[in-house]
């Protein structure tokens, strides 16, 4: 039991006697010390008991006196007052309890039959036994947890007692941030945490800082203060390949023993999360295999393998999306993809050079959100069914290769082949390749002075159908000004647009380039993503 003054005056043997019921009597106590000096505050420390007999105290003393007094040793950490009643003075001096009562302190008379020494082992022995009792709590609940280990529930098992030995809450977090699995104890009235939901503003701080220590790539822990609780948190996994984050609410922040507790779990959780990215890892040649097989057209070879190893291919309505993970970060976005087809029977996940496949029925996954989370590019190709694997593999490969070499921020970085389609022919065939041949290819003009006003001339006068007044009057230009721009385009090319055939190329490298475009950026900036 942690000592506190309620349960100290109740020891009937010490004889104590509470002058002022109140104040705060049911502060936890650290220790309890005694001292006459006129200022002890550099002796005392946090929630402490000081018993004095008061003979810092003059006959002159004045109420300011005990007031200083007082106020000093409150703000060096004292929560708790004694005072040995009848050494220099019979009883108590009110001034004392006047000035503790202002500051909320509890004051106790110690008879004169009492020495300080009885009521400071008192306090000692319950720290002891608080002790002995936190030591034996540990060791029942890491064996509470070790016999979860190896049971049938797996980490959730693991998670669910922790969160009933904390009497809180606990969360795993994947390594994108999001919560991946949790439990809490169900005791909201426990006295060690609290199970209670947190609100949208705390559930927003904890989330933000578990992808602050997701994108800090190292071990790291911190605490998290909300609304009637606190957040611990702890990475997983190495640094620079962490596994996730796991989060245990409770009401006040841990203890030593709590802590112990949380380090065998973090121990546990790590070994099971590795364990999974091992047995991904196992797999991945076996899902290479079967995805050739649907490529080639052996469905029914495909069904069979997955069958026989519990695993399902979605049927009716697919889509097919290629994904490129980011190189800084790629282990750990594949593993993070690969988790989609865990257990379901609407995802197939597998590595193929590099690449992440993804054959999902339509609307099963939310390519956006998984994309935004892991920094993957992602070509996605038109709904299709199983026999038609192999063409919708190559609309998404040709939709990735325009978003890894789309500039864009993240809302460009899922890239679908209607979207694609609806571009025409040119923007079909856009690729990283085709816009660094563009750029080159239009390299004199945008030497010129003014190169790039003269490019974005000709794409409005090309967007015009070639018709000068139409394009001039576009572009707040003479007809003949217009002209002598176009005609300087033509000869640092070489190419004639007079005729149909000379247009359609520059179209097609003003398309492939981007130049000339409103807002667009010069060609040279293009270059790979993800």
């Amino acid at each position: 039991m942690i000592p506190t003054v309620r349960a100290l005056v109740r020891q009937a043997p010490l004889g104590l006697r509470l002058l002022d019921p109140t104040t705060r009597t049911d502060e936890p106590l650290s220790w309890v010390h005694s001292s006459d000096l006129a200022d002890p505050s550099p002796f005392v420390g946090p929630a402490t008991m000081l018993l004095t007999t008061g003979s810092q105290f003059g006959a002159d003393a004045t109420q300011a006196d005990y007031d200083a007094w007082v106020g000093r040793v409150v703000g060096s950490g004292v929560v708790a007052l004694g005072f040995g009643a009848d050494v220099h003075r019979p009883g108590t001096p009110a001034e004392l309890v006047v000035a503790a009562s202002a500051h909320g302190v509890p004051v106790v008379e110690v008879p004169w039959r009492t020495p300080f020494i009885a009521v400071a082992r008192w306090a000692a022995d319950q720290l002891a036994e608080e002790a002995r009792e936190r030591d034996r709590w540990t060791l029942r609940a890491q064996r509470a947890v070790s016999l979860a280990a190896i049971g049938d529930g797996g980490l959730d098992g693991v998670l669910r007692v922790l969160a009933e030995q904390l009497d809180g809450a606990v969360v795993l977090h994947g390594t994108d941030g999001a919560a991946a699995t949790g439990s809490s104890s169900g005791r909201p009235g426990g006295d060690a945490g609290s199970s209670a939901p947190v609100d949208a503003e705390g559930t927003a701080l904890v989330d933000a800082e578990v992808v602050r220590l997701l994108r800090r790539g190292a071990r790291a822990g911190s605490t998290v203060a909300v609304p009637g609780a606190v957040v611990t948190l702890q990475t997983l996994g190495r640094r620079d390949a962490l596994r996730g984050v796991l989060a245990v609410r409770t009401r006040r922040e841990l203890d030593p023993a709590s802590r112990a507790v949380l380090t065998s779990v973090v121990a546990l959780a790590e070994v099971t999360v590795e364990r999974d990215v091992a047995r991904l890892r196992g797999q991945r040649e076996l899902w290479r295999q079967v995805w050739s097989l649907l490529v080639a057209g052996q469905v029914d070879v495909a069904r069979a393998i997955t069958r026989s190893v519990g695993v399902g291919i979605a049927e009716g309505a697919v889509v097919v999306a290629v994904a490129a993970p980011p190189r800084r970060s790629a282990d750990l976005a594949t593993e993070a993809v690969e988790r989609l087809a865990a257990g379901r029977g609407d995802v197939f996940v597998a590595l193929v050079d590099g690449r992440v496949v993804v054959l999902a029925a339509e609307g099963a996954v939310d390519l956006s959100a998984l994309a935004a989370a892991h920094g993957l590019r992602v070509g996605v190709s038109e709904v299709t069914d199983l026999e038609h694997v192999a063409g919708a593999a190559g609309q998404a490969e040709r939709a990735l290769a325009a978003a890894v070499a789309a500039p864009g921020p993240d809302e460009e970085a899922v890239v679908t082949w209607a979207s694609l389609a609806a571009g025409g022919l040119v923007a079909a065939l856009w690729s990283e390749g085709a816009a660094e041949l563009a750029s080159a290819r239009l390299a004199p003009v945008a030497a010129l002075p003014g190169g790039d006003e003269l490019l974005a001339c000709c794409r409005t006068w090309l967007e015009h159908n070639g018709a000068w007044d139409p394009a001039a009057r576009a572009l707040g230009l003479h007809r003949h000004s217009l002209r002598a721009r176009v005609e300087k385009v033509e000869a640092a090319l070489g190419l004639p647009l007079e005729g149909f055939a000379g247009r359609a190329e520059l179209w097609a490298l003003l398309q492939a380039s981007g130049a000339g475009a409103p807002g667009a950026r010069p060609p040279a900036s293009r270059g790979a993503r993800g």
